[in-house]
């Protein structure tokens, strides 16, 4: 497979590795951090985790946001036969983890189990009936008693993720845990080195924010430090499959970034985007021969929570399509990646402080 972007490429694979529960960020956190001073001369990490990236001058702002956390496990009870038991962190569907290779993350170091399930061989006609439920589920992770976890460093609370197994398959497609959202991350990075050489008349945040899958909680709070005029989220989304209905999932990988105009969940978070700034997104691909796709999607973003902080803040969406959401072995076509980056660093290069003045007006 080949990429025309190598350190873009590089970085993305170094952060899917990177273990980074939501709430325990802290080696994200710090590769963001780090990668950021390399280009901007302002970075600051706030209370709550997000790393912060300023950039030019002028009164009007927008944030340009990505998360750092992905889904996790968290231990709840250590079995004193050895076996883990644990909680979910997240929004997982419990059929994924069966026999699921998983990292507990401890201060000691990282250690690797299997998600035990009962055996095919064990089960009567009414269990193969019944749903999978998280307290039927644990780890096994070898060990003979409970003492011995606890004295690897393993305790109540512990955050587990996915065991990283990041590959190239066919001919641009991609297949790791967390690409949600570290692709994300890797862009951020990316934007942060191209437009440090433009002359800007306005400020532009870059933020990585933590506890996205968690409700947004990071974003939340930058937003409301920052008060920016706009913002940018950029984020993926599930992408069409051979047996989902097209009017279900619309957007396909490999066809470019999608840019959404709604998104909501069934307890009603979610955003809707603003117009002006979505059509101004859509003439930047289209001026450009950016191959994108446009959508309105069931789930909620970081734009969520930006949009309704302060006085509120308009936002846009750019959305990378990916197959198999929050399972260990997620699947994205890389050249999406890439041409998001291509769509965002061209708006924002081509942005100034007049048209910000003019897409945040309402009427």
């Amino acid at each position: 497979m080949k990429q025309k972007n190598q350190k873009l490429f590089e970085r993305f694979r170094r952060l899917v590795e990177i273990p980074g529960g939501s709430g325990f960020e802290e080696k994200v956190i710090e590769f963001m951090a780090g990668e950021l001073k390399k280009n901007l001369p302002d970075v600051s990490i706030d209370p709550m985790g997000n790393v912060i990236g300023k950039l030019g001058k002028g009164r009007r702002s927008v944030m340009l946001c990505v998360h750092t956390d992905e889904m996790c496990l968290l231990v709840k009870y250590i079995d004193p036969r050895g076996y883990i038991f644990f909680d979910l962190n997240g929004m997982f569907d419990e059929r994924v983890l069966l026999s699921t290779k998983v990292d507990i993350c401890t201060d000691k170091g990282i250690y690797t189990g299997v998600v035990g399930v009962k055996n095919r061989h064990l089960m009567s006609s009414e269990d193969l009936k019944r749903p999978v439920s998280i307290s039927e589920l644990w780890i096994d992770m070898g060990a003979e008693s409970g003492e011995e976890v606890r004295s690897w460093g393993i305790e109540i609370g512990d955050p587990i993720i996915y065991h990283p197994h990041f590959q190239k398959i066919g001919r641009d497609t991609i297949i790791s845990k967390a690409i949600d959202n570290r692709a994300g991350c890797a862009i951020l990075i990316e934007i942060a080195e191209r437009m440090k050489k433009e002359k800007l008349d306005y400020q532009l945040f870059l933020v990585a924010a933590v506890q996205e899958e968690v409700g947004s909680r990071g974003a939340k709070v930058a937003a409301q430090s920052l008060s920016p005029d706009m913002a940018i989220v950029v984020d993926t989304v599930p992408a069409a499959d051979p047996i989902t209905p097209p009017q279900i999932a619309t957007n396909e990988c490999g066809k470019g970034p999608v840019i959404r105009s709604m998104d909501v969940n069934a307890l009603g978070q979610g955003t809707i985007y603003s117009k002006k700034i979505r059509q101004l997104l859509i003439s930047t691909a289209v001026k450009n021969k950016i191959p994108h796709q446009k959508d309105i999607f069931r789930t909620w973003t970081d734009a969520s929570t930006i949009h309704t902080s302060g006085k509120g803040i308009p936002c846009g969406g750019v959305y990378i399509p990916r197959r198999y959401s929050h399972s260990p072995a997620e699947l994205i076509k890389w050249s999406d990646v890439e041409k998001t980056a291509d769509l965002l660093y061209l708006f924002f290069k081509e942005l100034r402080s007049i048209d910000i003045e003019a897409l945040v007006r309402k009427v």
